[in-house]
């Protein structure tokens, strides 16, 4: 797949609509890839995970094992309360990002944020994010998310992905499997207005498709995404 983008460095309005929606998208890696960053380890900020959301790690992977189409999980109420509001808040107005456009996604891109050292001017404006950041990649929320995901203690390395997109009224990420080098789980923290209730109409569904077997010409069958969602879970 060829890919595209421009090089104008764009920042999208401040205001948003209600069809604009801003998600801190991260996967979690395991093995060596050198196209991923290390981040540095140390145990989570106070009060950026809620202590519930890490004492449910049994129950969560008891709805991971049964989810359909395939193995996922939803975690709600992630952070403390206003947590995100702040995280939310310091990167539509701090974080510059670039409009990326391929024949798989349109949105707005910020920087790798493994990239982001918490000594620099760009990170002391963002305090809630870092916080978050260390939070999501440190030893013990690596560990409950193993156990969350039905995977085996240490699976999990420090190797990760992070990025804040942005996306507005048209951008969209289509159909893929996300099966990425190395990459064992991957998650997206939505970072909507919690002050507007967010509906159908306003778009921005996560859509999960079922796969269905194709016979090909040579005899042999393949595996290909059904045309409809079997599941759809709003922001």
């Amino acid at each position: 797949m060829s890919t595209s983008s421009k090089d104008a460095e764009k920042q999208p309005p401040m205001k948003r609509s209600r069809n604009d929606v801003v998600t801190a998208c991260t996967a979690t890696e395991n093995g060596d890839d050198s196209q991923q960053k290390k981040m540095p380890s140390s145990d989570p900020s106070a009060g950026a995970i809620s202590p519930s959301v890490l004492s449910s790690a049994e129950t969560l992977q008891k709805a991971y094992r049964t989810a359909m189409p395939y193995r996922h999980g939803l975690i709600s109420n992630l952070c403390a309360d206003g947590f995100l509001e702040k995280v939310l808040d310091e990167v539509k107005n701090n974080s510059k990002v670039t409009f990326k456009e391929s024949d798989l996604f349109r949105f707005y891109q910020s920087i790798d944020l493994a990239n982001l050292d918490a000594g620099t001017e760009l990170a002391k404006r963002m305090p809630f994010l870092i916080r978050l950041r260390t939070a999501l990649y440190s030893s013990e929320f690596r560990s409950f998310v193993e156990k969350a995901a039905d995977l085996q203690p240490g699976t999990l390395t420090d190797q990760v992905d992070c990025a804040a997109n942005c996306h507005t009224r048209g951008c969209h990420l289509l159909c893929h499997d996300d099966v990425i080098g190395t990459r064992k789980v991957s998650y997206i923290i939505y970072l909507t207005d919690p002050d507007c209730s967010w509906t159908d109409d306003d778009g921005g569904r996560l859509e999960l498709y079922e796969s269905l077997e194709l016979k090909k010409d040579d005899g042999n069958t393949t595996l290909v995404p059904a045309p409809f969602p079997v599941k759809t879970i709003l922001p």
